[in-house]
């Protein structure tokens, strides 16, 4: 089945909406804001390691709280919307390469994109929560950013080696074609 609108979202429009608000969100979070944040805290943000233990969280959740807790928390609402500005980025770019150039009839591939920001949304609202209610939460939301941390980055390592073995693909059969 035909779907025309799913061709907006790989249009230059939206991906270079998306690219301007990525850069904007990303100037805060990798910038002075975040920076200033990591000095205060004494290392880099929590959801910028690959494996984290329960005892690692515990005592950085601990650091954070006598350092500046609303700051932190303020770094990682922005970090949601930079997870989903560069979420829809990739998917823009996911739907012009196997979408509008290879045409794939597959769209699941283009939506694969999104996994890797949803799990970096799912990150920050579990660092969020820990801040916030730590005592209460910890046994659970602990497991689960043990879990999705990781896992945001595997999905985004795999959904930029899909996006490069689809530009291979596009550039070969455009040459082909020609």
């Amino acid at each position: 089945m035909e779907r025309p609108d799913i061709y907006r979202i790989g249009s230059w429009r939206w991906i270079i909406t998306s690219l301007i608000f990525t850069i904007i969100f990303g100037y805060f979070i990798f910038g002075p804001y975040g920076t200033k944040i990591n000095n205060a805290i004494g290392e880099a943000v929590i959801d910028s390691k690959f494996l984290l233990s329960e005892n690692y969280i515990s005592d950085y959740v601990d650091k954070v709280n006598e350092v500046d807790a609303k700051s932190f928390v303020y770094l990682h609402v922005l970090d949601s919307f930079f997870a989903l500005s560069y979420s829809f980025l990739l998917w823009s770019i996911s739907v012009r390469i196997f979408l509008e150039r290879i045409h794939m009839s597959n769209e699941f591939l283009t939506v694969f994109s999104l996994f890797g920001g949803l799990f970096d949304l799912v990150e920050n609202i579990m660092i969020i929560g820990l801040i916030y209610f730590k005592k209460s939460v910890f046994d659970s939301f602990s497991k689960v950013l043990i879990f999705v941390t990781p896992g945001k980055f595997v999905l985004l390592g795999a959904t930029i080696v899909i996006l490069l073995v689809g530009l291979i693909v596009s550039f070969f059969k455009h040459e082909s074609e020609v």
